[in-house]
């Protein structure tokens, strides 16, 4: 199946004679109107075009980088608060748990609250 469209086959082919419903490779060339703006060549004069200094372009790009981290913390915060929990009910969780499991999440149910506790603070330095 030939996916290049005919008026590039045309371009590619390198010939300025071929006339309009000529067929090319199984193809028939054709042509875009004359009269239709492509959206590509448009530009739109009723919104300003300011252009930004390196400077100030460096400053919103830290300042995006600062929010998408501030962003992600604060999504482990919530995954640190919920696996705290889980790891508490599993750790009262009784005999359907191996002791091994039951001991493991009572130590991450002790320790992840403090893990959390500690990266807020140092998440609110900043």
């Amino acid at each position: 199946m030939n996916v290049v469209p005919p008026v590039s086959k045309e371009i590619a082919l390198g010939s300025k004679e071929i006339a309009l419903g000529q067929v090319i490779d199984g193809d028939k060339v054709m042509s875009l109107p004359t009269h239709v703006t492509h959206k590509a060549n448009f530009i739109d004069d009723s919104t300003p075009q300011v252009r930004e200094s390196r400077t100030q372009r460096v400053r919103r790009l830290q300042e995006e980088a600062r929010a998408l981290a501030r962003e992600q913390i604060a999504e482990f915060e919530v995954l640190l608060d919920a696996t705290a929990k889980a790891a508490m009910e599993i750790a009262d969780g009784g005999e359907v748990y191996s002791i091994g499991a039951r001991e493991i999440c009572r130590r991450l149910a002790d320790e992840l609250p403090r893990t959390l506790q500690t990266l807020q603070v140092i998440s609110k330095k900043r």
